[in-house]
Formats: C-alpha cells, sequence, structure tokens
C-alpha cells in the first residue's frame, strides 16, 4: 500500500492541495459519446483530475467560487467538445474560521494558532486597535514571529533581528540594520491577514487579499439580544476535523459514550424519524436535522419519556423539535424549540481545521436561563474536560482507520484516473479514426458511507454530512501533505493511533491555551506546594514533641499534642484536594475510570431494531 500511496501523492503532491496558494485555472471538461454511457454525459472529474490538467498561474486572482456542475452545449459529430466548470468543490481558503476566544488571547503577546497545518500568528494591541493576523513567518530568514513582541508603538517585531511590521498590512516599518534614508521594498513586507472579533470570537480568513462579507460569519443571534449569555470552552485536539464533524452531527454516541439521557431527545427512531434538509450552494453547505424532542430509548414510561427540561415552557417535550445544524465550514448547533421557535439553551461548537488529524474544539453554553450567574471558568473547563475525555479517545482509535481509507481511496482514485487519462488519449485517437466512441471509465469517488455500517435511523444526517465531505475534503488545503511526506519515509501505519495520555493530556489540550485555566492551575499547584511543606512541618513537629515527651523534657501536654495532629491532618487533607485539582487540568481519565462511567448506563430499550438508510437516500 505504502508504493501506490506514494507514488500516487507524489505525483498529485503541492499542486493538488494549493500550497501556493494561488487559484486554478478554469477546468476543461471533455464531452466524450459512449456506447456505455447515455450520449452527452459529462465525464467525471476529480481533484487529481483537475490538477494534471491545470497549473496555478502566477498573476494573482480575485477568488472565484466554482458551480458545481457545466452545462453543455451539442456535440458535433465525433468530436469531443470542451465546456468549462471551476474547481475545487468546496473553496475552503474563501472562509473565516474561529481561532480562539477574544478572552483567552493575552494583550500585547503574539501567538501561534494553525490552519490547515499553516502557522499563523494574532497580536491584541492595546485599546480599540483590535486583533491582528499575519503568515507566522518573517520575510527576512523566515523565522517564526509569534516568538517576537509587540512593540511599544503597537507594530510586531521580529525577534531574530528586529525587523518590526504593520500588523494590519504587513507592510515593513523598521529595518535596524538599515542606513537611513533606505527604500524597503515590497519583498520586505509579512503576508497580512484578515482577522475580526465578533461576539468574542476571533476569526481569520486564512488567506491574503480581500476576504468574504463578515456577514458571512455563523453568529448565534441569541447573543446580541438582552438576558442571553454563554459559558466558553477551548480544548486543542489530536483528532481530525472530520472525524470531530460526524460525532457532533451524532446524538446517537450520547447516551453510550457520555451516559446522558438528554442526547436521546436528539435521536431518530423508526417512530420519530428525523427530516433532514440541505442547502448548497457555490461557496457554503448547511445542514439542518429536526426530530421530535421526545426521549426514544430512554424513560421507563410515556410521561418519563415526554416530559419537558428545566426551562421549557410546554406541557410534553412532544411539543418540541429538537434541531441539529451544521453551517460550512466550522459550526454545529444543537436547540431545543417550541412550536413558535423558543428556546433557552443552544449548544454551539466550532471546529477549526487545524491540520491533517489536529482540530481546535471551541463551544458555547449559550442560555437565557440564570444568565447573571456564572460558574468560574475553571469549574466550567473542569465538568466539559471530564465530559469530553469520554470519547476522544474513542475518536482517536477511530482515526487510524478512518484516515488511511481515506488516503487509500484518494490514491486508488487518482491512479485510475492516471491510467484512465493516458487510455483516453489513446482511445480518442482511435476514435476520431474509426468513428467510434470512447470506453473509458471514470474512478470511483471517496464514500465515506463504504467506511461503516450504518443501522441507525439517526445515522441518515451522517450519511448526507458525508456525501458533502466526499466532494469536499480532498480539497481542503494541505490535506495530504503530511501524508505524503510519511510515505516517502516509509513509515506504518500511515495514521498511527496516539497513546492515551497524549490524546487525553488535558494541560497541553486544554490549560496551556485558557488563561483562567492556567491560572487556577499555577495557583493551586502553589497551594499544593505549601500544604505539602505544612504537612512535612507537622509531622516533624510532631516527631520532635514526641521524642521530647519521652525523654522528659516536654509535658506531654494533650492541648499541644491535639494540635499538632489537627495541623497534620488538615495540611495532608488540603494537600490530597489541591492535588485532585492540580491532576483534574492535567492527563487523569485512565480506562478505569471509563469503565467506571460505562457501569452507569441503565434504561436502555433492548433489542431496538432499526433499518439501514437506504443505498439512495436523499434528505
Amino acid at each position: 500500500m505504502h508504493s501506490s500511496v506514494g507514488s500516487a501523492f507524489q505525483k498529485v503532491g503541492n499542486r493538488l492541495q494549493g500550497k501556493d496558494h494561488k487559484q486554478y485555472e478554469p477546468l476543461k471538461v471533455v464531452r466524450r459519446h459512449n456506447h456505455h454511457t447515455a450520449q452527452g454525459q459529462l465525464a467525471s472529474v476529480s481533484p487529481a483530475n483537475h490538477d494534471r490538467q491545470h497549473r496555478p498561474s502566477k498573476q494573482k486572482r480575485t477568488a472565484q467560487i466554482p458551480q458545481a456542475t457545466a452545462t453543455a452545449a451539442p456535440a458535433a459529430d465525433n468530436q469531443p467538445t470542451q465546456h468549462t466548470s471551476q474547481l475545487p468543490a468546496f473553496d475552503w481558503r474563501n472562509q473565516w474560521y474561529p481561532v480562539h476566544f477574544a478572552r483567552d488571547l493575552p494583550e500585547g503577546k503574539p501567538q501561534r494558532v494553525y490552519i490547515f497545518d499553516e502557522p499563523i500568528v494574532l497580536l491584541k494591541r492595546p485599546g480599540e486597535q483590535g486583533v491582528v493576523a499575519l503568515k507566522d513567518r518573517c520575510p527576512h530568514r523566515a523565522a517564526a514571529l509569534s516568538e517576537g513582541r509587540m512593540t511599544p508603538d503597537g507594530q510586531l517585531q521580529c525577534a531574530y533581528h528586529g525587523w518590526s511590521f504593520d500588523g494590519e498590512s504587513g507592510i515593513c516599518t523598521n529595518i535596524p540594520q538599515m542606513s537611513a534614508g533606505q527604500k524597503l521594498t515590497g519583498r520586505t513586507c509579512a503576508t497580512a491577514l484578515s482577522a475580526c472579533v465578533r461576539q468574542g470570537m476571533i476569526w481569520v480568513h486564512p488567506s491574503p487579499g480581500t476576504p468574504p462579507s463578515q456577514d458571512t460569519i455563523p453568529v448565534l443571534p441569541e447573543l446580541d439580544q438582552e438576558g442571553w449569555t454563554s459559558d466558553d470552552f477551548v480544548r486543542d485536539m489530536p483528532v481530525d476535523y472530520t472525524l470531530l464533524l460526524e460525532n457532533l452531527l451524532d446524538p446517537d454516541h450520547g447516551l453510550y459514550a457520555h451516559q446522558t439521557p438528554t442526547f436521546d431527545s436528539y435521536t431518530a427512531s423508526q417512530e420519530f424519524p428525523m427530516h433532514i434538509t440541505e442547502d448548497s450552494t457555490h461557496s457554503s453547505y448547511k445542514l439542518v436535522g429536526e426530530v421530535a424532542g421526545v426521549l426514544k430509548m430512554t424513560g421507563k414510561d410515556k410521561d418519563a419519556k415526554t416530559k419537558p427540561l428545566p426551562g421549557e415552557k410546554v406541557t410534553t417535550a412532544s411539543d418540541i423539535t429538537a434541531r441539529l445544524v451544521f453551517e460550512s465550514p466550522s459550526m454545529v448547533r444543537w436547540s431545543r424549540h417550541d412550536r413558535e421557535g423558543n428556546t433557552n439553551f443552544i449548544s454551539a461548537f466550532y471546529l477549526m481545521p487545524a491540520g491533517f488529524g489536529k482540530t481546535r474544539f471551541m463551544s458555547r453554553y449559550v442560555r437565557s436561563l440564570a444568565p447573571k450567574i456564572h460558574p468560574p471558568r475553571w469549574v466550567v473547563s473542569l465538568a466539559l474536560n471530564r465530559f469530553l475525555d469520554q470519547d476522544t479517545y474513542l475518536l482517536a482509535t477511530q482515526q487510524s482507520i478512518t484516515l488511511s481509507n481515506e488516503l487509500r481511496d484518494v490514491a486508488e482514485q487518482h491512479s485510475q484516473e492516471a491510467a484512465s487519462h493516458s487510455q483516453d488519449s489513446s482511445a480518442q485517437a482511435t476514435d476520431r479514426q474509426q468513428g467510434g466512441e470512447d470506453s473509458g471509465a471514470a474512478a470511483a469517488p471517496m464514500a465515506r458511507r463504504s467506511w461503516y455500517c450504518h443501522r441507525s435511523p439517526t445515522d441518515n444526517i451522517l450519511v448526507a454530512s458525508g456525501k458533502w465531505m466526499d466532494k469536499a475534503v480532498p480539497w481542503m488545503p494541505n490535506r495530504y501533505q503530511g501524508a505524503l511526506t510519511s510515505t516517502l519515509q516509509g513509515s506504518a501505519p500511515l495514521v498511527a493511533p496516539g497513546k492515551r495520555q497524549d490524546v487525553l493530556d488535558r494541560f497541553s489540550c486544554h490549560t496551556a491555551i485558557c488563561p483562567d485555566s492556567m491560572g487556577f492551575h499555577t495557583k493551586v499547584a502553589a497551594l499544593a506546594r505549601i500544604a505539602q511543606i505544612s504537612t512535612a512541618s507537622s509531622a516533624i513537629v510532631g516527631l520532635w514533641y514526641n521524642l521530647e515527651a519521652s525523654a522528659g523534657r516536654a509535658s506531654g501536654d494533650t492541648g499541644a499534642v491535639a494540635a499538632i495532629v489537627l495541623s497534620l491532618a488538615v495540611s495532608a487533607g488540603l494537600t490530597q484536594v489541591f492535588g485532585w485539582l492540580v491532576g483534574q487540568f492535567e492527563y487523569v481519565y485512565t480506562p478505569a475510570d471509563q469503565q467506571k462511567d460505562l457501569a452507569k448506563l441503565t434504561n436502555l430499550i433492548e433489542g431496538m431494531k432499526s433499518e439501514e438508510p437506504s443505498v439512495g437516500y436523499r434528505p
């Protein structure tokens, strides 16, 4: 497998994934007459096929989003007719991506983030100057600008040789080694990217040039209304964007992996099917799943199954619609609505594709319930970290298989199309001479559904999202560069599963990037050390007092003994408590903890039968 994948990816390589970040030329689609297909059928075209025919032009272009299909005109007898459609199937670069909560980005301290495995530096400037973003590369010697500093006048200064840059334009404003009056050329500029803050989140457009309107950012209208608030959380996960997206569109897993009955109200059943709608354009994709908000598998009786959640102003959950919404490329929203469309709680999840097998996960729990009450953020983080630990490693075990399947499918498709392209060239010449028709066959596209065994009625929404990913994901920038490198180096397997303690290391994945959690962790760790010293001191005093009393040099006063014992007990107790709290922000969720959680599963309907979505399923 390594040889075939390596050969294919050597050919598709940088050009397919747009490593030079330039636009593709229009695709020439050849219309063929084939006795095996209907007359006038357009040949199947894939990202790999498109790449072989076109190269990025060196002239800068305004981004244009392609149409999905081309309209064909009547073909002349026995002559191929050319038409154009533009690829990629989804323009990943011409989107806004959430990269951080504004409150978590310290003022004046450059910070690195990744989108598509490309480093980007963020800088929050003082006051109303806002946030800026640039590619994390100094044009001088390619050092990371995120290792630098913000100058007193708000410029971003490289730590290597002191070059300074304006964050909004990328223009080099100072080179200390140049003499006064020397002209700065365009090559001295850094690459600035568009950035903005919407509803407390920092959004970045990962390509230079004019970004799409900020109106395309998927905001939550409720947060702009009085009486609504949110509790926010961030975690970097060594899990691929595609798997997290599937996970967030899969309420079935919540009852088992998280032992949370509320998920059951978002699932589908034969009695309560999910209504699925899709809205797909050349630049966006929106998927909505709606189902009756009653419990399907849990609940001891009908009253329990139809009991509303706290704060819902209905008499029965039958009047509630549970809704799942995905707005490409980043947001998934869960909410429950009454017949008038009202809701009081929204779970919003944001996925930033940091790279192949890496995603920044951000969540907001938006509510109108008790909006003035906010638990300490470290409390929210403690609860959500444990919640995510319950299934994050499951996704990591899944990832080594699914990403290898993806690499295999894309490589095989490219190999098939390369062979077909060669055959087509010969066949077209023969056809023109003999008046025959081309018999070339198109390569099979990637199909996520073939990797899984769908049986639950809820899986219909995964079938729908999977079809979108089949078309869009191969066009994700730099998607296969890491796989190409590992393949050429001969490493195996292509996508190795991570170690549990690394995948679930809360410190590197969350604590280090959340100032509130890091601040709490630092303080509690200091208190834990003080408690340890106090415990040791109390033990030493107790030992000394016991020796003195044994030698007759101490009175053996019971009050003094009681004070020493109490001090020792309190110090030891505080050491345990502080040590436990410190551990909650590091690796802590062991296989034994998972087994304890799984033992909580109750009230399941055994042997629930469901049908697999039909092959011809269309929402």
